[in-house]
């Protein structure tokens, strides 16, 4: 008890240092100082970790609603700033398989101005919470998860960013700011958000995640991913005077999610705004002496930028195009590029001779029409360099080795496990057919002409397997040729067929 009445005296000293702020007059000296107070508090040991349903997370939240009513937003429902969500854990207790903990998003409004726009949103938000402390472990020197980047940078550019929006008057749309809790534990607290239906999802025009924004200076970049999202975004997302800004079409990481996900897959489109992973995230030394106020104070100024203009555009409009890894929409269209690489060999289909392997290697570009997250049509087109050997034997010699150059169309039908739209990580199965056009060969007898000896033309089918992860494919496929590689006649008694396997690494926008 004595310890959280500590904690509540640490907290009315940092509220108090409002009245400072009062004496500065230089605005960028009052971001950089009230953003550094945040972080601080926010990462402090007292809190220890901030982990979803503690003391130190409930704590953070108060402090979030603190500052909310300071900046003068409105309660989200006209008498709190908290809104609560149960989770259920497995539990540490034989015979009660599960026990509740109370979750907590801290959500604050300001209201638009303009008598139509107000109705829609722009979502802002930022999670509070971390990972707690260790337990357990003896000898360690420090056991705090502070999360200074993770994510109280962005809590503070919330806040901030709330702080400066309100100073101006407001905006033309209505902007919520949300403080989520649950996000390490996988992304609750915005999930309950939607779940809950706090404001109708056809109306949420935009949501932007702030997540990890603390380390520009190590970075040199300040990433906003999602710009695909919404329509025509690249001529009117502002620019910045001040950082370097780089737009990314859509989220492709496995390992990066963020609250935007919840919000995706909702079809709402979702700007993801980070300086990336430079920091020490998820370890004890993400603490508050690493992190770069200076860049931090451009990244409010951009963020309030960025929301003002979302906010007042009459034409926002989402763009109906998705990140694989948040939503595949029953028929997509996706194309990219690919490169196989692997062995070939000549199949003997009369004679006695046997082939020997050889190099083979493509590359091309890949059409995908995806039915229903699962099914898919793959038609390509490769340019390929096929390798082969026949055994050395007497009386056919100089077809010893082989090298060819075709314009190979493929034909694939694939089927993903699991769906594209449930899991960001899955396999396939794929049946193809292809046809090739020999464009030109080698062989090695200066008597004889590649054409003089082989057909031009080949057509077969093939089966493949193949693991995807995100954008990215990786596929191991065994082709089998039906048409007889040598013209009649040229070699009495003996014919060929292709036999190929390769692995094919592909990409897909």
């Amino acid at each position: 008890m004595k310890r959280f009445f500590f904690l509540l005296l640490l907290l009315f000293v940092f509220s108090g240092t409002g009245y400072l702020h009062g004496q500065l007059h230089d605005p960028h000296t009052l971001s950089r100082i009230a953003l550094r107070e945040h972080v601080t508090f926010l990462a402090s040991d007292l809190l220890q970790g901030r982990l979803l349903g503690t003391e130190g997370n409930l704590i953070a939240g108060e402090y979030i609603a603190d500052r909310f009513a300071d900046i003068g937003l409105e309660e989200f429902n006209g008498t709190s700033y908290f809104h609560y969500f149960d989770v259920h854990i497995p539990s540490a207790v034989r015979d009660i398989p599960l026990t509740v903990l109370e979750g907590c998003n801290v959500i604050g409004i300001l209201p638009g101005t303009h008598p139509k726009l107000k109705n829609e949103y722009i979502i802002v938000g930022a999670h509070y919470d971390h990972l707690g402390s260790l337990s357990g472990q003896s000898g360690v020197a420090d056991t705090v998860y502070n999360g200074a980047d993770d994510n109280a940078s962005g809590t503070a550019v919330l806040i901030e960013t709330a702080r400066a929006l309100k100073e101006k008057g407001g905006l033309p749309r209505t902007v919520v700011f949300i403080a989520f809790d649950g996000e390490e534990q996988g992304l609750l607290g915005s999930e309950h958000f939607l779940k809950d239906s706090l404001y109708p999802a056809d109306r949420i025009k935009t949501m932007i995640s702030l997540d990890m924004v603390g380390y520009y200076r190590t970075s040199g970049v300040l990433k906003v991913i999602g710009a695909g999202t919404l329509e025509d975004s690249r001529q009117w997302l502002p620019p910045s005077d001040v950082l370097k800004v780089r737009f990314v079409s859509f989220e492709n990481s496995l390992t990066g999610s963020t609250d935007t996900r919840c919000f995706a897959k909702t079809r709402i489109p979702t700007l993801f705004i980070t300086t990336g992973s430079e920091s020490p995230y998820h370890k004890v030394e993400d603490q508050t002496d690493g992190i770069d106020f200076e860049g931090l104070v451009g990244v409010t100024s951009y963020v309030g930028s960025l929301v003002s203009t979302l906010a007042g555009y009459s034409h926002l409009a989402p763009s109906g195009k998705y990140a694989v890894i948040h939503h595949v929409p029953e028929y997509a269209f996706f194309w990219g590029p690919s490169v196989s690489i692997g062995t070939n060999r000549f199949m003997h289909t009369r004679g006695v001779l046997e082939g020997r392997p050889g190099f083979y290697a493509a590359m091309g570009a890949d059409a995908r029409f995806l039915w229903k997250g699962f099914l898919e049509l793959n038609p390509a087109l490769q340019l390929e360099y096929i390798g082969a050997r026949h055994a050395e034997t007497p009386g056919v010699s100089y077809m010893n080795r082989i090298q060819m150059l075709a314009l190979g169309v493929p034909l694939s039908v694939r089927v993903y496990f699991p769906h594209f739209n449930n899991l960001p990580i899955g396999c396939y199965a794929s049946l193809s057919t292809y046809y090739r056009y020999y464009i030109t060969g080698q062989i090695n007898n200066p008597v004889f002409e590649f054409t003089d000896v082989f057909r031009r033309h080949e057509w077969g089918i093939g089966i493949g397997l193949g693991l995807r992860a995100s954008v990215f494919q990786i596929g191991y496929e065994l082709r089998l040729g039906l048409t007889d590689r040598f013209r009649p006649g040229v070699v009495e008694g003996y014919n060929v067929r292709n036999s190929m396997q390769a692995v094919t690494f592909s990409y897909f926008f």
